[in-house]
């Protein structure tokens, strides 16, 4: 509603701000529902983060990070990127100290390994991977002048495999590197992709599994790559499994087991938008083989990602040149037939004697 013109000059105006004020005395639900509506507000304009600025309301939210329930601090950093829709609030919390304490919050938990401290640091490991799209920053610059990238490439190479710490810091890399400009700052970094790298080296079952969705978060940065962040994720892909990725995904992926499968089709059909990505592919014939195998007997989920990838694979502009022309137009059938089509067996009626 806050798009709409008039919805919003009713949310700025007095009635409305006199229900807004009697809300916000309530209890942590009750403020945080209207914290979502006064970030909406923001998000659509400048003036109107002014107006909450004015009215002590920002204020409000920003004390809500210094809350001494875990809860109310956590919902804060939730909110916190989606108010950073444009240079004006981001610049404002900055000048708060929010991101410098989310940081402090990240290096406190080294010496204090208590629940609360726990939580905390997680939760500001999300807030700084979600900043990388947030409209109103430059994300290099952003991660330049608060040092996460280092400190998630530490916690990427935590010797826990079942760490919840260590899984989320995967995560948060792959969140950051689904940006360009931020994958740009990565791939200068070096040291979490090469953690990445060593993470899925190492890596089995879930940890692994994790590992393939925060690369398919990094080779699907956008869906027409080119230039220097698609130069970043080809040097990516010829580090991990000592350049003999492919090869081992596709083993992955025949093994059947829904979890890996999915997760490393995606991992391929993020690889098909690259010009690179779409090179390797049709240089191994194991992979084009298995792809233009239909069976129904896959769960329907890993089904669906097999025909997104041979779909995504017969829309490359180079898909013509990169196979040869019966390969191309199996696969161009494949795409017309639909993902689940099951081609017709002949039926022999025998007499019965």
């Amino acid at each position: 509603l806050c798009k709409i013109g008039m919805s919003m000059d009713y949310l700025l105006s007095d009635e409305s701000m006199s229900v807004v004020r009697l809300l916000l005395s309530g209890n942590e639900t009750q403020r945080f529902r209207v914290y979502d509506v006064v970030a909406a507000a923001i998000g659509e304009s400048d003036s109107a983060f002014e107006f909450f600025r004015q009215e002590g309301i920002v204020d409000m939210l920003v004390k809500e990070g210094d809350a001494r329930d875990v809860l109310v601090a956590m919902n804060f950093y939730e909110l916190v990127p989606t108010l950073c829709e444009s240079s004006v609030p981001y610049e404002y919390l900055e000048a708060a100290g929010v991101f410098s304490d989310a940081l402090k919050q990240v290096y406190k938990a080294k010496d204090d390994d208590s629940v609360t401290s726990s939580l905390m640091r997680l939760s500001a490991l999300k807030l700084f991977s979600r900043m990388a799209d947030a409209q109103g920053i430059s994300p290099a610059k952003f991660y330049e002048r608060h040092a996460i990238v280092p400190e998630l490439g530490e916690l990427v190479l935590l010797p826990e495999p079942g760490s919840d710490l260590k899984a989320t810091a995967i995560t948060c890399v792959g969140t950051i590197g689904n940006n360009a400009e931020a994958l740009g700052y990565l791939a200068t970094e070096k040291t979490a992709l090469a953690a990445l790298v060593t993470a899925y080296n190492s890596s089995f079952g879930h940890l692994r599994v994790e590992c393939l969705r925060a690369i398919t978060c990094i080779f699907g940065y956008s869906t027409t790559p080119s230039g220097a962040a698609s130069q970043a994720c080809y040097e990516l892909y010829a580090q991990l499994d000592e350049g003999k990725f492919l090869v081992g995904l596709t083993k992955e992926i025949m093994k059947g087991f829904e979890e890996s499968c999915v997760a490393g089709l995606a991992v391929i059909q993020k690889m098909a938008l690259h010009a690179w990505g779409l090179h390797e592919i049709a240089s191994y014939q194991n992979i084009v083989n298995f792809l233009l195998m239909r069976d129904s007997a896959r769960v329907k989920t890993a089904q669906q990602w097999q025909f997104a990838v041979v779909e995504s694979i017969v829309k490359a502009p180079a898909a013509k040149s990169e196979f040869d022309d019966d390969t191309y137009a199996r696969l161009a059938r494949y795409v017309r037939e639909g993902p689940y089509f099951v081609a017709a067996t002949a039926q022999v009626a025998l007499e019965s004697s």
